[in-house]
């Protein structure tokens, strides 16, 4: 069974793998192009300031799920399944249509935080 670890240094990547994202969905919850994501991965492109606080914020998210689903499939599953929590939208969809990127990863942490509380689904 595959059980993913965060390294230290980030890895694009690994990210969107613990996600279980295609490239292109991670550039939308990335914000940024699917290029862009491509480049981060073969390492052609070094982060700039703006990208590095946003993937920051998408490794706390990814920790968080490690924590409580602790499997890529089990992850993968929750992220795009339709949440009573967000309207019925999945955590996937919301955090993409939120205003700004740390937005919508913000609230999706929030949701798992009750959910670690048991006050969210």
């Amino acid at each position: 069974m595959f059980t993913p670890t965060l390294k230290k240094e980030k890895d694009i990547k690994e990210l969107r793998n613990i996600m279980g994202c295609t490239q292109r969905v991670f550039a939308q919850i990335s914000g940024v192009s699917e290029r862009n994501i491509i480049r981060w991965e073969t390492k052609t492109v070094k982060l700039n300031t703006q990208s590095r606080i946003v993937l920051d914020r998408i490794e706390e998210l990814c920790k968080i799920l490690l924590d409580i689903f602790g499997t890529q499939n089990k992850i993968s599953i929750w992220l795009n399944k339709p949440n009573k929590s967000l309207n019925g939208r999945t955590p996937i969809k919301q955090i993409i249509s939120a205003q700004s990127v740390e937005e919508g990863v913000e609230e999706i942490i929030d949701l798992l935080n009750g959910f670690k509380l048991g006050i969210a689904s």
